[in-house]
């Protein structure tokens, strides 16, 4: 696995964290330093050190507080002195130290939930339209329910949490990982948040599950066809 980060779009960096990049960190590049987006698994501290070595961390923002992407939040904080981002919908649940479980069944509670168990305080509460490393701030309820996606216009650039999973490293050829559809807080709201990003026409999606998609058609291909 690569332990280097890749450069996708002018300022927009994927590192991955886990077998194949089906979790991964995203680093922004701000006009005030970078910016780390998800911070995956308890274990994950290692490989984003060497990540983000000679990097000027200023802000770690979290997409949504599942175990699988705050695992390593509060390591990662302490680790570069970034203040902490995150959805205002969330922050309380993730500050109090409890089980997050935004998930519809027992799995996602009992499996997913406890990989999120070191907390911190959460520095700056975002709501849609703040910004991020120049990117805004847009809600995607559904997967949990303070989800979060980021958005830059200039070059139709979306990033994401939560999405269809392509595994193919060819982004213009995606081919899609089924999940169940309970892991999700609420499903339908899912999907529905899904399509009302596909309202910004993006060009490139960029993910921290699995490898980014190019073109708006395929995203639209992996929103409708694989089972939630």
């Amino acid at each position: 696995m690569a332990t280097t980060l890749r450069k996708v779009a002018d300022g927009v960096h994927v590192g991955p964290l886990f077998p194949r990049s089906l979790f991964n960190t995203v680093v922004l590049e701000g006009p005030r330093g970078d910016v780390v987006v998800d911070a995956g698994l308890p274990w994950s501290g290692r490989r984003l050190a060497r990540f983000l070595r000679g990097r000027d961390v200023v802000e770690h923002v979290v997409t949504h507080a599942h175990g699988d992407h705050v695992g390593s939040t509060a390591w990662l904080c302490n680790h570069t002195g970034a203040p902490l981002a995150m959805s205002e919908i969330e922050a309380d649940d993730f500050e109090t130290g409890g089980s997050i479980a935004y998930h519809a069944d027992a799995g996602g509670r009992y499996l997913i939930a406890p990989l999120g168990l070191r907390r911190r305080r959460v520095d700056r509460r975002l709501r849609a339209g703040d910004t991020v490393a120049g990117f805004e701030v847009v809600a995607q309820p559904g997967h949990s329910p303070g989800l979060l996606a980021f958005w830059r216009a200039a070059d139709r650039t979306l990033v994401v949490g939560d999405g269809p999973v392509n595994v193919s490293t060819d982004p213009t050829s995606p081919r899609w990982f089924h999940l169940p559809k309970k892991l999700h807080h609420d499903p339908d709201a899912a999907v529905a948040s899904r399509w009302r990003l596909t309202e910004l026409q993006p060009e490139l999606i960029v993910s921290t599950h699995g490898y980014p998609v190019r073109g708006l058609d395929h995203w639209t291909e992996g929103i409708r066809t694989v089972a939630h």
